[in-house]
Order: structure tokens, then C-alpha cells, then sequence
């Protein structure tokens, strides 16, 4: 009852930013920050010793159960690493939106975008999943078309369509389980917990075909938002488009729920997903880390670079899961929780960059990698705070993103053999650019015509630092949530 005590006061405090017209940004940041707070309170109370991996704090109210509507809630370690990346990188985006004028329908729409990620992460009931699901959609649409740069309509435009495309094949897996249990139990239900239960997948005769229907409806519409190869294709252009806020939540919060479907549908319907398909999963994802890499290793301009930066370490979770389910065992258990880490890892550290990249542009009001040059000596403060990021993303040791790619790739080998090496050409592909950038950008001759800048002040470096010191204690001491992790993967296998 308390996580939804908590959901409800977001989605008051989210309706109240779309009417405050004087210090909008305060007072959404204000809110933003308070449910921070409420969910590290909940972790503390509920996962800080004795979990065993299953879903806790289940809350059910009936709305109509003739057709199995009700709104059910329920909160695993899964869900509880998505809700902290979700309460996290909100404040970050907000963060980038202090200098813009932006007005309470801004706001109101920032703080909608993460009502729906948070409603979508606890429920258990399909029908409200997919409702927030759709939640999220909608906003993200709305910034990007009303406050998005240049080519915003026709960005918005193909972002709708894609994600539009995704959810149709969700919601039509879906109603394909809701009506294959009617007609074997005479009971209308849209529990997730029971309709992805091993013993109605297996335990049923539901036509192979309508099995596989369902894993490719899931399956296409967490590839659009992760987004994966060949699914891309709305990314270059609304992440180019949207304004800073909205890029930190498309690469955070958007490709979330991708990784998050993964893990809370399909990963339960593991039993059912045939070698062949986890072998299309593992290849999308060795294709989107090698293709995305390359692509970013020719950008010239570092907010797209950071785009394709994104996509490819969610190449990562593609390749877990493919190989987890795949395995069995700790091979298997090491697999998953290390694609789920990565989710984890990937938001933080690519919210961190957007953020600094913000700050830079906002600095110098240059994002091209060539107009820049030798800002470390200028705002070395900055320039430190933006490596640090960048050595991050790259995965180096004692950050987070080295602890979920160090797992996958090592637990992955058994099943991989030697296409393990194209894994690792892509992750030399990532650390080249990456250096190659930071070399160019920030250290170096100064490029003069920049004029004399000035670095970040308290407040900044209290955001970014505290966004790398995090990184950095995940990349440290990963077991504050990596064993929590594996004792929900556990569960499955």
C-alpha cells in the first residue's frame, strides 16, 4: 500500500505542475525529489535484508472484475532498480531545463512522462501496464512536437508511428493470452502474474502458432523502445529534434521499458521462446552494439554521437537475455542480472552525459565535437565531470557499466564461442570513440574563438557530481543491488 501511496501522490503532484504558472520548475523538481526520497524509504523498508526474489507488497482494487479489470500493483527487485533509474533521472532532465523558457505545460507533461513509467513498472495487471505504456507515449509525442528543434513534426511524427506500431502488437499479445484463459478456465483475467504462470503456457494447448504470435507482439514492441536494430529508424531524428530534458528521458527513461518487458513478460515465458528465437536476439543485439558504434564513431556532433552511444549498450541487454535463458544455473543467473544491471547502468551514466553535454552547449553554445576543443582549461570542473561520464559509458573498471558488461560477456562465452569476439570489436569500437571525443573536445589547443567561459557553480556540480559519485559507488560495490537482481532472475531459472 505504500508504493501506491506513493504513486498516487505523483500523479497529484504531476496534475498540480500543469496549473502552477509562477515557479514551475521549483515546484516540479520540489515533487520530483520528494519521490525520490519515498522510494529509497521503500527499498529501505522492504528490500534492505530478507528477500527471497518474489514480487512483494501486492495491492488489488477491484474495478471491474466480471472482465478481469482491476488495478493490481506489485514491486520486485526488478521493478524496484527501474523505479530508482525512473525517480533518478527525472531530476536530471529537469536539471537541463532550468535555463529554458518553458512553462507549466512543459512541466506538467515532464512529470506525466514519469507518472506513466512509474504506474507502468508496478502494475500487474495488463490492462493498466498497457495504459501506462500508452502514458508515456503521449507526452513524449507532445514535447517533441511542440518543443523539439528543427524538423520537431516530422521527429514527433515518425516517433509516434514507431512506438504507435509497438504497442498495437503488445496489446494484440495480450488480449491473445486473456482470451486462450477464457477459454480454457471460463474465467476472464488479466493478472499478469497469471497469464505468464508456467502452468498455463505449459501447462495448456494453446496452438503453437498463437505461442509464438504472443513472444513476437512482446518481442516487437520492446525492440521499438529499447530501440534495437532494425527498429531504429525514429531514433537519429527525435533525439536530434527534442529538446535536452526529453533526450534524457527517450535514452533513459523509453529504452527502460524496453529492457524492463524483457525481464518482467518475457523472461517468465522463457520456456516457451524456442533456440531459434533467442538466436534472432542475441544477433539483433550483437548487430545494434557493432552497427550503433560505428554509426556514433562518425558523428561529428556529440549529441548524436551520445544518441547511438545509447543504442548500442542496450545491444547488451539483448544479448543477456538471448544467452540467459539459454543457460542454466549461476552462468544463467549471472547473465540476466547482468542485462538488468545494465539497464540500470546504461540510464544513469547516459542521463550524466546528456546532462553535462547541456551544461557544455549551454556554456560554449557549441555541441559539435570540432567547435569545441581545450575546454578543459577553461572549465575544468565540467570538462572532468563530462570524462568522467564518457570513461564510464565506455566501461571502464569501477564504474557501473564495467560491472553489467564484464558479466555479460564473461557468462555469455559458453554460448557465444567464438562470436564472442564481435562483442568485443564492438566495445573497441565504443572506448575509441569515446577517447577519440573527449581527446578532441575537451583537451587540446582552445579554440579562442570560444571567448573566455566560465565553469559550473555549486548547484551544477552538486547535480553531476552526485549523478558520477553514484556511477562510480554502483561500479564499486554493484552488491547494493546486483544480488537483489539475481534473486529475482533465480526465481526463473
Amino acid at each position: 500500500m505504500f508504493m501506491v501511496s506513493i504513486f498516487l501522490l505523483l500523479i497529484i503532484l504531476s496534475i498540480s505542475a500543469f496549473f502552477v504558472k509562477k515557479k514551475s520548475w521549483e515546484i516540479s523538481m520540489i515533487s520530483s525529489l520528494i519521490i525520490l526520497l519515498l522510494v529509497f524509504i521503500y527499498a529501505l523498508l522492504n528490500f534492505w535484508s530478507g528477500y527471497d526474489g518474489g514480487i512483494i507488497s501486492n495491492y488489488r482494487l477491484s474495478l471491474v472484475p466480471s472482465i478481469g479489470i482491476n488495478f493490481t500493483s506489485g514491486v520486485s527487485s526488478l521493478t524496484l532498480a527501474l523505479l530508482f533509474l525512473t525517480t533518478i533521472i527525472m531530476p536530471v532532465a529537469l536539471y537541463t531545463s532550468k535555463n529554458g523558457k518553458y512553462g507549466s505545460l512543459f512541466y506538467g507533461l515532464m512529470m506525466l512522462t514519469e507518472v506513466g513509467l512509474f504506474g507502468l513498472l508496478i502494475s500487474r495487471n495488463f490492462i493498466f501496464f498497457y495504459i501506462f505504456w500508452e502514458v508515456v507515449i503521449i507526452p513524449v509525442f507532445l514535447l517533441i512536437a511542440i518543443y523539439g528543434g528543427e524538423k520537431r513534426e516530422s521527429a514527433s511524427l515518425k516517433f509516434f508511428i514507431y512506438t504507435q506500431l509497438g504497442s498495437v502488437f503488445l496489446l494484440l499479445s495480450i488480449l491473445t493470452l486473456f482470451a486462450f484463459y477464457y477459454s480454457l478456465n471460463n474465467v476472464f483475467t488479466l493478472n499478469m502474474t497469471t497469464l505468464l504462470s508456467g502452468q498455463f503456457i505449459d501447462g495448456t494447448a494453446i496452438p503453437v502458432f498463437w505461442k509464438y504470435f504472443v513472444i513476437f507482439g512482446f518481442l516487437f514492441a520492446f525492440l521499438v523502445k529499447m530501440p534495437s536494430f532494425p527498429l531504429h529508424s525514429w531514433l537519429p531524428d527525435a533525439y536530434n529534434s527534442a529538446p535536452y530534458p526529453v533526450t534524457v528521458i527517450l535514452a533513459g527513461g523509453l529504452s527502460l521499458m524496453g529492457g524492463y518487458g524483457f525481464f518482467a513478460i518475457l523472461l517468465p515465458l522463457a520456456s516457451i521462446i524456442p533456440s531459434s528465437v533467442s538466436w534472432i536476439i542475441i544477433s539483433l543485439g550483437i548487430i545494434s552494439l557493432v552497427y550503433f558504434a560505428l554509426v556514433a564513431m562518425m558523428q561529428n556532433n556529440l549529441k548524436k554521437m551520445l544518441a547511438f552511444a545509447s543504442a548500442a549498450s542496450m545491444g547488451f541487454v539483448n544479448i543477456s537475455f538471448g544467452v540467459g535463458i539459454m543457460e542454466t544455473g549461476s552462468y544463467g543467473i549471472q547473465e540476466l542480472t547482468g542485462g538488468i544491471y545494465q539497464i540500470l547502468a546504461h540510464g544513469l551514466i547516459i542521463a550524466l552525459l546528456f546532462a553535462t553535454l547541456f551544461a557544455i552547449k549551454s556554456k560554449t553554445g557549441k555541441e559539435n565535437i570540432h567547435s569545441l576543443g581545450g575546454i578543459h582549461r577553461e572549465v575544468p570542473i565540467l570538462s572532468s565531470i563530462f570524462l568522467g561520464g564518457l570513461l564510464a559509458s565506455l566501461g571502464l573498471p569501477g564504474f557501473a557499466g564495467f560491472i553489467s558488461e564484464f558479466s555479460v560477456v564473461a557468462a555469455s562465452y559458453a554460448i557465444l564461442g567464438p562470436l564472442i569476439f564481435l562483442v568485443i570489436f564492438g566495445m573497441i569500437i565504443t572506448a575509441s570513440y569515446h577517447v577519440w571525443a573527449a581527446q578532441r573536445a575537451l583537451y587540446g589547443p582552445y579554440n579562442e574563438t570560444l571567448g573566455s567561459i566560465k565553469d559550473i557553480g555549486r548547484h551544477d556540480i552538486m547535480v553531476l557530481g552526485s549523478l558520477l559519485i553514484l556511477i562510480f559507488v554502483l561500479g564499486i560495490y554493484p552488491n547494493l543491488i546486483f544480488g537483489a537482481i539475481s534473486k529475482y532472475v533465480g526465481v526463473f531459472l
